[in-house]
């Protein structure tokens, strides 16, 4: 009987000095903030309930009750900003919504986003000889709409979601009907894009974006180059 009651003992002595050592470790981190500044929190568009504070120099977020903080792809979670923080493994939905330029250090899932300018609604348009492929002539990134699915692409490589506003995922193949569209529906045409023949005798762009060109607005450099050789 002594020797249970010295087992059962020894347990519960390892079991606190566990907790101890994990409270003490929770309660020792916290996000690097600057000396004497007070997070001023600012709602970020796009992400419902999600608000980041633009006067810290970290990635620190609030929403409902709780505090965030992302660090090297990691994130913690606190119900006070004096501690104890905590690691999480998953974030709230709206996060997967925040755009790349909101963060010091994005996370991976939001460097997948295209990055467009503020207010902007991608206006679709039909691609010739791409059967079902829409690409957004009025954003600033290789932006395309393909049935019930978006498809982003940067450097090379591509991203899909159904949902303008993510989560983005990457994907290592595209519909078959990408492999015909024409280099200058691209702002950084794929390597399998280049050198495709334009097919509108000689103009480095579809007619329908050269009347708008001719009718006072800025064509980009790079098509001025084309138009001038």
């Amino acid at each position: 009987m002594q020797a249970l009651l010295r087992v059962l003992m020894l347990v519960l002595l390892i079991t606190g000095l566990a907790l101890s050592a994990a409270s003490v470790s929770a309660q020792q981190f916290s996000p690097p903030l600057p000396p004497g500044i007070t997070p001023e929190w600012a709602p970020i568009p796009g992400a419902p309930g999600v608000q980041h504070a633009p006067n810290t120099n970290t990635d620190l977020f609030r929403y409902g009750q709780r505090y965030y903080f992302q660090h090297d792809n990691k994130w913690y979670q606190s119900r006070n900003m004096a501690g104890p923080w905590q690691t999480v493994k998953n974030v709230p939905r709206s996060f997967r919504q925040i755009q790349s330029n909101y963060f010091r250090q994005p996370p991976e899932w939001a460097a997948f986003m295209p990055q467009l300018p503020p207010g902007l609604t991608p206006q679709w348009t039909s691609i010739p000889g791409a059967p079902g492929v829409h690409y957004a002539p009025n954003a600033n990134a290789d932006l395309f709409r393909y049935g019930q699915r978006y498809y982003y692409q940067h450097d090379g490589r591509w991203y899909q979601t159904r949902n303008m506003a993510g989560p983005w995922q990457r994907v290592q193949d595209v519909p078959q009907s990408f492999r015909r569209i024409e280099a200058p529906y691209f702002k950084q045409p794929p390597g399998w894009a280049k050198g495709k023949k334009t097919g509108w005798g000689g103009a480095p762009m579809p007619p329908g974006q050269m009347k708008k060109y001719e009718g006072g607005q800025h064509m980009p450099p790079g098509q001025m180059k084309k138009q001038d050789r």
